[in-house]
């Protein structure tokens, strides 16, 4: 086996394991949402999966310059082109190509949930602001914008 072979094999190995952790993100991430999604719990699966997303860029990268190196296109067809001409590199592409899939799904999966919870929270607010009277009270860069005051009805308690 050549270094490049060797290199490539340890590099896609690291690739797994992160892949492993990002799944184990992505389902902490799902039970957080099935759970009813508590703001400290989303944010906390949110940047632990975000880290290994970076860290998952960092090592798609190292792995595109061992496969330049051997000559290979990047991403999936310079690993299939690789896998093929090594054959011993076949069942960590297969590994990695069947995690990348599943998390894909997976994330897929938790952003349409995601979604729901934003719709239903912008509805939300939507009838808040028309019970009370009021506007937008912040710009999409939120900072206040001016004469938003209500429009004189006011909600009491009791």
């Amino acid at each position: 086996m050549t270094t490049l072979v060797s290199n490539l094999q340890a590099c896609l190995e690291e690739e797994i394991r992160l892949m492993g952790e990002f799944m184990q993100a992505l389902q902490d991430e799902a039970k957080v949402l099935e759970e009813g999604a508590a703001e400290a719990e989303l944010a906390r699966t949110t940047t632990l999966k975000n880290g290994l997303a970076d860290s998952l860029a960092k090592q798609a990268e190292s792995r595109n310059a061992i496969l330049n190196e051997m000559g290979c296109e990047r991403d999936g067809p310079g690993l299939q082109a690789a896998a093929q001409a090594h054959p011993e590199l076949a069942p960590l592409h297969r590994q990695l190509r069947e995690t990348t899939e599943q998390a894909q799904a997976l994330n897929e999966a938790n952003g349409r949930i995601i979604e729901v919870f934003l719709d239903h929270n912008q509805r939300t607010l939507e009838t808040l602001r028309r019970l009370t009277g009021v506007g937008d009270i912040y710009d999409a860069s939120g900072r206040k914008r001016p004469g938003t005051k209500g429009s004189g009805r006011n909600i009491k308690a009791g």
